[in-house]
């Protein structure tokens, strides 16, 4: 049967909006076979059996393409992509580009794919360029990339996030497409937890100046509302941007945080705003739906002279189990971001011992490993050996977008291809 998507509901919904749309439906027709798709009669990725039945262990389903259920979210398969940043945003808005990137990890078999890290407020964007969530108005075009990802029979979650001090006045050393004029920067509203010379970046980044109060409200509450869009978009899952030198991973390291009061001093003080970054987003994302959170297990200093005190896989321990009687049900486990002083020894499945140790010292958290993933034999180590329920892949993807499915051959599996696809399982005919 042909399956058309509606976007009524959200169309009709009211919508607060600093933004003035340049047309409507009044000036352009609206037909409902824009929104026909071909049924999916399994996901792509989805397991269908082996493609040699005489090989050792073929009637074995490989972990890595064994169903993955956390509460309302069944994943067909344990391959996530991880969130990258695009930098092909206009004031926060999705594009046709997002929908066609995201769209194509959809059709070539990615379980779960995670869009890039999307600001809740504009002055948390790295650039100009970045992804945003902050106004209604950005939904509309949310809301398609969801329903086309969902007609392949693939799943999507967003990151929320606000880039604090790291907010690249040298765009160039973002991304080297996109060129910015000052005006489009927000220089005196650079924010952390703590200000000063001292806590710049580096000469690409502005001096920040310290949050108040008030301050912190407003961004926990901005959290709260992207959620809330989130939600009305249809996204299955949403995740928090804990990591990567960003504003939630600057409270958290006393590396960044020089805080006097209650968000301040202690692991607890400084956990507190992204626990109440948390409790806004569980207010306001269906309960039935998972949240993950994004975390740097370690500011990867402690082989910088000088450095006493950071963050590090002890206390990234710890907040994971109060983030999991908060309301969070997956750990993405990542490292570093947070100084420019850090040492990253890359390689590849580098920082999957992070994600290791949570998964045994956490229970009751699922876990996500990442870090140079490249083939479906790696990735099914990674689980054989209990060391994370589900792996994801960036860079890999952005070479490979049918990485899912080059991993299932890899692994004698005979995955599902999108029907359109289909042909292209051999190289004859």
């Amino acid at each position: 049967m042909p399956s058309f998507q509606s976007s009524d509901s959200i169309a009709a919904a009211p919508v607060n909006s600093i933004y003035e749309p340049i047309a409507s439906s009044k000036n352009r027709p609206i037909y409902p076979q824009e929104n026909y798709y071909i049924e999916q009669p399994a996901a792509p990725g989805a397991y269908l059996g082996p493609i040699d039945a005489s090989l050792p262990n073929s009637d074995k389903v490989p972990l890595l393409f064994q169903p993955f259920t956390i509460k309302d979210l069944t994943i067909p398969n344990r391959i996530v992509v991880a969130p990258m940043c695009m930098y092909s945003s206009l004031d926060g808005f999705f594009t046709n580009f997002h929908l066609a990137s995201i769209g194509s990890f959809a059709i070539n078999g990615a379980g779960l794919i995670i869009q890039e890290a999307t600001a809740v407020l504009p002055n948390g964007r790295i650039t100009p360029g970045c992804a945003g969530l902050w106004d209604d108005a950005q939904v509309f075009k949310l809301k398609e990339i969801v329903d086309f990802v969902h007609a392949q029979g693939s799943k999507v979650g967003i990151q929320l996030a606000h880039a604090g001090r790291k907010v690249n006045f040298l765009a160039s050393a973002g991304a080297p497409y996109t060129k910015y004029p000052e005006s489009a920067f927000w220089p005196e509203d650079v924010i952390a937890p703590s200000g000063g010379a001292h806590l710049q970046w580096d000469k690409h980044h502005r001096v920040p100046r310290e949050l108040s109060l008030a301050e912190i409200q407003r961004v926990i509450d901005a959290f709260g509302a992207a959620a809330a869009r989130a939600a009305r978009a249809g996204m299955d899952t949403v995740e928090i941007h804990g990591a990567h030198g960003y504003l939630i991973h600057n409270f958290l390291s006393p590396l960044t945080n020089q805080r006097t009061d209650h968000y301040g001093g202690s692991l607890e003080n400084r956990a507190r705003f992204l626990l109440e970054v948390v409790k806004a987003v569980r207010a306001n994302f269906p309960a039935e739906k998972p949240i993950f959170l994004r975390v740097s297990a370690s500011d990867l200093v402690e082989e910088v002279e000088g450095i006493e005190a950071s963050w590090e896989i002890e206390q990234t321990i710890q907040i994971a189990k109060w983030v999991r009687d908060a309301g969070v049900d997956v750990l993405h486990v990542s490292s570093g971001g947070n100084t420019a002083q850090q040492k990253i020894l890359t390689a590849p499945g580098y920082q999957v011992p992070f994600a290791e140790q949570i998964k045994r010292a956490v229970p009751g958290l699922a876990v996500v490993a990442v870090g140079i993933i490249l083939d479906g034999p790696q990735a099914e180590e990674v689980l054989k050996s209990e060391k994370a329920d589900l792996v994801a892949a960036g860079r890999t993807f952005l070479r490979h977008p049918n990485f899912a499915l080059n991993a299932a051959r890899e692994l004698n599996v005979k995955a599902a291809f999108s029907q359109q696809y289909s042909r292209g399982r051999t190289i004859h005919g």
